[in-house]
């Protein structure tokens, strides 16, 4: 169905894909893995013909016989969304902002074929079913900024499948989902390939979901350095890279006295309404210096919005509190003593402005100098792996190097509490690690609280003192992150774990 032969990527730096060659048939699935930046997504937007801006693209990529690098744009137009879709990694920037998301998911139906409005209509409504939107009370009238990242990307996913294409390039299509939403958007992708006949190339860091897959192509440097059967690459890698990715990093944080005293944050009583809907309802939360403290809940749950209304970025009922003295959410006291990681990179970013610049701008209100403020920035950046690169703009970077920019941006003011909203959700399992000891080590110098969104709930376990648990906009359950683990009270808790560890990619060694 689909074939890479010796497919080459270039920008005016230099090759960054170096002759990949692939192919998958009818009903197959394939994993393309690898490290943040190893060249995985620019190889499967080759597949719809889309270079990133700078990039040119060499070799061939045949689908069903016909090489689609050689067609001119109208053509290409007729092929995209028909014959071959993408689900892209950062779903933000994948969507009309000024567009219902309904009319989003009917632009193939409209441009492709000759159905009537009512049944596009008919299409629309069961795509929002099947992916878990409807029940979500998620409506063709919403737009994109109504909704949360999981949900977007769950839009991009209806849109992917409006015409049961050929072939389905899913880029980090999980990422930004809980363990539940993302089990059932894999069963999904994965019962149109065998009912179907699609080919299906999953791009991803996650060993959970390279597990599913038929075949696993390992990617490094922009070079393919290992291809084989899912089973054989997973229990016997050969690679360096596959050996490494396989393995994992643990992350192993020393323990540390529980946090005290009164809380620096405290809100009460937030609620946010959309459309007379309740994003959060009655809110409540605080944390102290140096704690470390987890909002989880399923996509659409209202924990990005309870952390928006805090700082101010969505209209919002409550009350606030910073030292004990009663402060306007939003303020710029609040402001000024927080920090925020947003769950979308590609959006935290002025286009024309360097990664050094961006960082440095968190440092605007500071006396620092220009050129101190340059220094910072970059010692900022290489904390998060990305020495030397600031003068990149972020269309360079992926979207894994482009959460490290923003986590960098977050650090190098060094804030009294900071807010990461699925701070590593794109990172690899060693970048991830890495960013996870930095985080712990920011809140032990400087005695920094933290308050992080997390799907992946062995992050939580790890990194969290305290949880709190979102459902339907609610907090309905709250404790110690050991009690939260080993005695979930709450439905949607047990739901969350249960699908985690159904989910949890093993260990060959630990999976006899």
């Amino acid at each position: 169905m689909l074939e890479l032969e010796n497919l080459t990527a270039d920008v005016p730096a230099g090759r960054v894909v170096h002759g990949l060659s692939l192919s998958v048939g009818a009903g197959e699935s394939i994993a393309i893995l690898g490290a943040s930046g190893s060249g995985k997504s620019l190889s499967g937007r080759a597949v719809l013909a889309l270079p990133p801006r700078g990039v040119r693209y060499g070799g061939r990529v045949r689908l069903a016989g016909t090489d689609l690098l050689t067609l001119g744009e109208r053509k290409l137009c007729a092929v995209r969304g028909k014959s071959a879709a993408m689900i892209f990694q950062e779903p933000a920037t994948a969507l009309n902002p000024v567009k219902r998301i309904g009319t989003q998911i009917a632009e193939p139906l409209a441009m492709h074929t000759d159905l009537a409005r009512m049944a596009q209509a008919e299409r629309v409504d069961e795509l929002l079913d099947v992916t878990g939107l409807k029940a979500a009370g998620v409506g063709a009238e919403r737009y994109p900024h109504e909704l949360s990242g999981g949900q977007r990307q769950r839009v991009a996913v209806a849109i992917a499948l409006a015409l049961s294409p050929k072939v389905i390039v899913a880029d980090e299509p999980t990422s930004a989902l809980d363990a539940v939403s993302a089990a059932k958007v894999l069963d999904l992708l994965f019962r149109l390939t065998a009912e179907a006949g699609t080919a299906l190339i999953l791009i991803t860091h996650d060993m959970a979901v390279a597990s599913r897959a038929g075949r696993i192509a390992v990617m490094d440097g922009g070079r393919l350095v290992e291809e084989g059967a899912a089973r054989a690459v997973l229990s016997h890698p050969r690679s360096e890279a596959a050996q490494a990715i396989v393995k994992g990093t643990r992350v192993a944080l020393p323990s540390r006295p529980a946090a005290r005293g009164e809380p620096i944050l405290s809100v009460r009583g937030v609620t946010v309404r959309r459309g007379g809907v309740s994003a959060v309802e009655d809110a409540s939360l605080s944390v102290r210096a140096g704690e470390r403290l987890a909002i989880v809940g399923g996509s659409g749950a209202g924990k990005t919005s309870l952390v928006r209304a805090i700082l101010g970025l969505v209209p919002a009922a409550g009350r606030a509190e910073l030292d004990g003295e009663e402060v306007p959410l939003g303020s710029r006291a609040l402001r000024r003593a927080m920090t925020m990681v947003f769950q979308d990179p590609a959006t935290s970013f002025n286009p024309r402005h360097s990664a050094g610049r961006a960082v440095a701008e968190a440092l605007h209100e500071t006396p620092l100098g220009r050129a101190e403020k340059s220094r910072c920035a970059a010692d900022a950046l290489a904390r998060v792996g990305l020495a030397g690169l600031g003068a990149r703009k972020p269309h360079a970077f992926s979207g894994g190097q482009r959460q490290r920019i923003a986590i960098a941006r977050a650090l190098v003011g060094n804030p009294r509490i900071l807010i990461a909203d699925e701070a590593v959700s794109a990172l690899d399992a060693a970048l991830r690690a890495a960013v996870v000891t930095l985080l712990d080590s920011l809140t032990r110098e400087t005695g920094a609280a933290l308050i992080f969104i997390a799907h992946d709930l062995g992050l939580v376990r790890t990194l969290a003192d305290r949880i709190i648990v979102m459902d339907a906009g609610r907090i309905v359950e709250e404790g110690a992150a050991a009690d939260i683990f080993s005695a979930p009270q709450a439905d949607v808790t047990r739901a969350l774990l249960a699908a985690a560890d159904q989910g949890a990619f093993r260990e060959p060694a630990l999976q006899r």
